[in-house]
């Protein structure tokens, strides 16, 4: 008789092979988040199924899936691209965006997708989590192409997260929803108020700056509290998580601005990175359909061109932003915009388990979003050759989303 080893040990020892394979293998540069979702797979009810999504693994995924908007929301950087990299970022969206809704029409006019609203929004998003630490670390983020591939990545996942509440949630009525959405957009203006005018912070800010490096770890825990009240108060958040997530992230963002080394964000960082972001992605691994997207003509078409789309969406960007930099930077911004992952991964989940998206679907859009983290900065990158001018940089290697 086997003894029986519960699903999140499993879980969290893949969790622990993940940054090792990812160090074996540091020459290629994959991404932490294509290694956790492969060893997802691997250990899956489709692969050698060690474990499966049960027991209280699905419910660190949620919190993990939380904690991945909070992250993200921490590293939006308003006052850095403000002005001309934030309008290019948002007209160039929009754009997008309208070309995204059309091809995803017409691919379920030709049958290749049923959720053509989830592919539509999937296809303009951008990974903001995975081009910030890359461009930190060649040096690249504080020059001015950096704060444009910033802004792009700002707009890539505010905008879809708006979307995303507003289309595919089931958990609220339409009036809801839109309450939501501006409730959320009214954090986001007051943060970029305060950011932009210096406006004096609260006496509770200003003592979460006191206690930063403190026994009590009260910033930290405010963090998990305001995380834990989302989680606890809605049972089954979906797309509201992700908005309620990512305003706490830029609330705290704001109340470490000028706090030094970034300390609050690197127990995070240590938090998030190290526990609950990995169970999710892998947990994500495991409830991948990849069957159904390699072993069929259909799969493998579908993937195909949801890949292609990928790039056919973000043109309009490129060409817009030739009004700003030289054609090299046009097309590494094009590539740069068109990275995504996370943002697909926690949208086709959400999809999936609200029944608007079958998993074949969600697969295919979940495959086509980790050719594009592995391919597409590579690409970038070589289109940038050495025209860009880089600083140097002391950012500390660490896996973001």
């Amino acid at each position: 008789m086997h003894p029986h080893i519960p699903s999140l040990l499993v879980v969290l020892a893949a969790a622990v092979v993940a940054p090792l394979i990812g160090e074996l293998t540091r020459r290629i540069g994959l991404s932490i988040v294509v290694l956790e979702l492969a060893l997802g797979v691997a250990i899956g009810p489709q692969g050698l199924a060690w474990a499966a999504a049960e027991g209280v693994v699905p419910g660190v995924a949620t919190i993990g899936m939380a904690f991945l908007f909070f992250l993200a929301g921490l590293e939006i950087e308003l006052a850095a691209i403000r002005g001309k990299p934030l309008r290019l970022a948002l007209a160039g969206w929009i754009a997008c965006l309208a070309l995204s809704f059309a091809i995803a029409f017409a691919g379920h006019a030709f049958g290749l997708f049923d959720a053509w609203i989830v592919v539509g929004i999937a296809l303009a998003t951008t990974a903001l989590g995975v081009l910030v630490p890359m461009l930190r670390d060649s040096g690249t983020l504080e020059t001015p192409f950096g704060r444009l591939v910033m802004a792009v990545g700002v707009v890539g996942e505010l905008g879809p997260i708006l979307l995303m509440s507003l289309l595919l949630s089931r958990q609220h009525s339409a009036g809801e929803e839109s309450l939501l959405a501006l409730a959320f957009l009214a954090i986001v203006l007051l943060v970029a108020w305060s950011l932009l005018r210096g406006v004096a912070a609260p006496p509770f800010l200003n003592l979460l700056r006191r206690t930063m490096t403190q026994s009590s770890q009260l910033p930290v825990r405010v963090a998990m509290l305001l995380l834990g009240v989302l989680v606890v108060t809605a049972e089954d958040f979906g797309l509201d998580l992700a908005l309620g997530a990512l305003a706490a992230g830029m609330i705290v963002k704001l109340s470490v601005q000028g706090a030094p080394n970034d300390l609050l964000q690197q127990k995070l960082d240590a938090v998030g990175f190290g526990f609950l972001v990995p169970v999710f992605f892998i947990a994500s691994g495991m409830k991948l359909d990849v069957a159904a997207v390699f072993t069929s003509g259909p799969g493998l078409l579908r993937t195909a061109v949801l890949f292609g789309a990928l790039i056919v969406v973000h043109l309009p960007l490129m060409f817009m932003s030739r009004r700003v930099g030289t054609v090299r930077e046009s097309v590494a911004l094009g590539l740069y915009s068109a990275t995504t992952l996370s943002l697909i991964v926690a949208m086709t989940d959400v999809a999936v388990n609200n029944g608007v998206m079958l998993p074949q679907e969600a697969g295919s859009l979940v495959v086509a979003g980790v050719l594009s983290v592995v391919l597409f900065p590579i690409l970038a990158s070589m289109v940038l050759g050495s025209g860009v001018p880089r600083r140097a940089s002391a950012y500390h290697d660490h896996d973001s989303l």
